[in-house]
């Protein structure tokens, strides 16, 4: 096995840049502490390299897919989500004689979903991680800054961020699983309209992840000849939002569209339904479908009114089929929340990690430089390719000497130039009775526009 050790050197120069001390980046030093989120690792100058070279030329050895995520604080689901997708995919994979023959982990790394905190933990993963194959992450606030550590270091990374200003990036070592917000606010605008609410108040928190649907959903909503009456930015997990609320009520809208985190929404919606004396409809993005987000906004306007009044523009899922059940049955292994098993994010997470390791197959290697050209190669559909549904349906038939498309537990992920798998969006409601989000049909593509 040959290892890399620019890859070390790389996050160590990051590092001084910054100034931020990492341990282990001297050479011939060695460590031993706990990474940020419970992970205990031992650095030193060799086991922090990544795990270069084809099949196993040095023998069998663990690989390891980091997850780099906020594991405490507001954005803990995304951290939450991705853990449990890559155990799921590692789960499946080694059963199916793992990545060229060796294993795979998922070691987390929690960056606290705060950018002070998640360069210095982007180091220490860096320098850390035995045999670094793959990041999964980061999101939220915090990829502007962990990204260019990870551009650097030349380590491949998923990711189901929004924000459009990614939507040109042309780094091979960029991968966005799901679809862009400047393509989700198309699709929350056209829904909207279907709907026929033609007069609309606009709330959205001020973080990132929320402002950057505000302005293609009001270009894209204005397009179908709607009309804005009131747009509001609110400042996420304020003890209240009356003033907020009577101001939105004021403009007579027929309907709410916006992005807003469980506790704000929660805090918002039972303010409105008081003001109001009930509720009126409310379309949310994906947020609205995370885990956390039922459990805090159902006991403060009611279950019935979010399931009757309450709809999330989210990616579409797969919910049938071989990858869906491998997937669902590996997330229950993994002992999951049921619903992470029904959303999306995390079954295109799930995809990630199999599509990653499968290309890893494909190039007969786990050097990022060889495999990340083949993760585009084992996803597009056309020609002779024989479609999969599994890491080991991919694998069998890649030893046959076939080319495969991986078709997931989220469906066709097939990457544009810039790395980005646009998917179809769908409408999604609560069912009450089944404690889970329901998905609707399929939204037109670019949102019929």
């Amino acid at each position: 096995m040959k290892l890399r050790n620019n890859r070390w050197l790389a996050a160590c120069a990051v590092a001084a840049t910054a100034s931020i001390a990492v341990a282990g980046c001297s050479s011939g030093s060695s460590d031993s502490g706990t990474v940020s989120g419970g992970s205990t690792a031992t650095s030193t100058a060799a086991s922090s390299a990544s795990a270069t070279g084809s099949g196993n030329a040095g023998g069998t050895f663990t690989v390891t897919a980091g997850v780099l995520h906020a594991f405490t604080g507001q954005n803990a689901f995304f951290g939450l989500n991705a853990q449990n997708a890559c155990k799921a995919a590692a789960l499946n994979i080694n059963a199916a004689g793992g990545i060229l023959g060796n294993p795979l982990t998922c070691t987390d790394f929690d960056t606290k979903g705060d950018p002070a905190d998640a360069v210095p933990v982007t180091n220490r993963m860096l320098v850390s991680a035995s045999h670094l194959v793959m990041v999964v992450g980061p999101d939220g606030s915090d990829i502007p800054s962990v990204l260019p550590v990870l551009e650097q270091a030349k380590v491949p990374e998923m990711n189901t961020v929004g924000d459009p200003r990614y939507d040109t990036q042309t780094s091979p070592d960029f991968w966005r699983l799901t679809p862009s917000d400047s393509t989700q606010a198309p699709a929350l605008a056209y829904y909207t309209h279907q709907r026929g609410f033609t007069k609309i108040a606009e709330v959205f928190t001020s973080d990132l992840s929320a402002t950057t649907t505000t302005q293609p959903f009001q270009a894209s909503f204005a397009k179908l000849g709607g009309t804005i009456v009131k747009a509001v930015t609110i400042t996420p997990d304020t003890s209240s939002y009356q003033t907020e609320v009577a101001a939105v009520l004021a403009a007579h809208p027929q309907a709410i569209v916006g992005e807003m985190d469980s506790q704000t929404a929660a805090t918002f919606l039972s303010e409105m339904r008081q003001q109001n004396g009930s509720m009126i409809p409310v379309i949310m993005t994906q947020r609205a479908i995370q885990g956390d987000w039922e459990p805090a906004v159902g006991p403060a306007i009611g279950v019935p009114s979010l399931a009757q009044y309450v709809t999330a523009i989210a990616p579409a899922l797969q919910s049938s089929g071989v990858a869906f059940t491998s997937f669902s049955s590996a997330m229950t292994a993994v002992k999951a929340n049921p619903f992470q098993a029904k959303n999306p994010f995390v079954a295109a997470t799930y995809d990630g990690v199999t599509a990653f390791a499968l290309a890893m197959e494909a190039a007969k290697s786990t050097d990022p430089s060889v495999y990340t050209g083949y993760v585009s190669k084992v996803t597009t559909p056309g020609g002779s390719a024989v479609v999969v549904s599994t890491y080991a349906e991919g694998v069998a038939a890649l030893k046959a000497g076939k080319t495969i498309d991986y078709v997931g537990a989220a469906g066709a992920m097939v990457f544009n130039p810039n790395n980005t798998a646009n998917r179809p969006y769908a409408a999604w409601t609560y069912n009450a009775d089944k404690h889970n989000w329901i998905m609707g049909a399929n939204l037109p593509a670019n949102a019929g526009m």
